[in-house]
């Protein structure tokens, strides 16, 4: 164990960084709070090190990995900035990515949704109701984001993720392999929620927070669906349709 006893110490410059994409650059990731890191931790993914209180490490000693870290209250309160997540962090190897050809079916794409607070709640709810494999557009955020994995719970680490750099190119690939594709619109002529059922050689669309699928996407989906909501709402949050269309898809 390691004591840090100033803020500077450049042993802990990651934990410090809030440039998520410096990290991501270099295949790492940073994990927060005690439930998150203890599926870190009993995941396959390899942690290089641990920042953490004296309780925390001493409660879990017997699992820890990497070089680990520790400081008093005021040196701990300088570093995170916030109390969201105890003080307790982990710098790990981000997970491997996956080739289309080795996801699992049903899927979910996430095209142009760019909160990492809903892409976090995403994943959470795909883990709830069964769907192991999941597809960013290139328009979405990270799913590997600190907050993004602190909203999932480490759900995360338990996915099949696969980066497309071009979605369209991607469906068209998915749909020669013969996946279904449904995309997610209320809109004029798509299809009740209540009357479908989740083919399981299938993808589901879910589209950005203010615009929706992107027209080329939505032009490629085989069937469009929509949740019969009241004529005043016109839209609901992303994330909590996903949750929605997942529920009914799975059961």
């Amino acid at each position: 164990m390691i004591e840090i006893k100033n803020i500077d110490d450049p042993r802990i410059e990651e934990f410090r960084s809030l440039k998520n994409k410096n990290l991501l650059r270099k295949d790492l990731i940073i994990v927060e709070g005690e439930k998150v890191i203890l599926k870190l931790l009993n995941s396959s993914l390899k942690v290089f090190k641990i920042f953490a209180p004296k309780w925390f490490l001493e409660k879990y000693k017997n699992i820890l990995q990497g070089d680990i870290y520790q400081a008093d209250k005021k040196i701990r309160e300088e570093i995170v900035g916030h109390h969201l997540h105890q003080g307790i962090m982990a710098l790990a190897e981000r997970p491997a990515e996956y080739d289309l050809c080795n996801l699992s079916f049903p899927a979910l794409i996430l095209n142009g949704v760019t909160s990492p607070e809903n892409v976090g709640s995403i994943v959470r709810s795909c883990a709830a109701f069964g769907i192991k494999s999941l597809i960013i557009g290139p328009k979405s955020c990270s799913p590997y984001l600190r907050r993004c994995i602190r909203v999932s719970m480490g759900n995360i680490f338990s996915m099949k993720v696969h980066h497309s750099k071009n979605l369209e190119q991607t469906i068209d690939k998915l749909k020669e392999d013969s996946v279904l594709i449904y995309g997610t619109a209320n809109i004029p002529g798509a299809h009740n929620l209540r009357t479908l059922k989740l083919k399981k050689e299938s993808a589901l669309i879910m589209g950005s927070e203010g615009h929706g699928i992107e027209p080329e996407i939505l032009a490629l989906c085989d069937q469009v669906i929509k949740i019969p909501v009241d004529i005043d709402v016109a839209h609901l949050n992303v994330a909590t349709a996903t949750a929605i269309f997942l529920y009914h898809l799975s059961s």
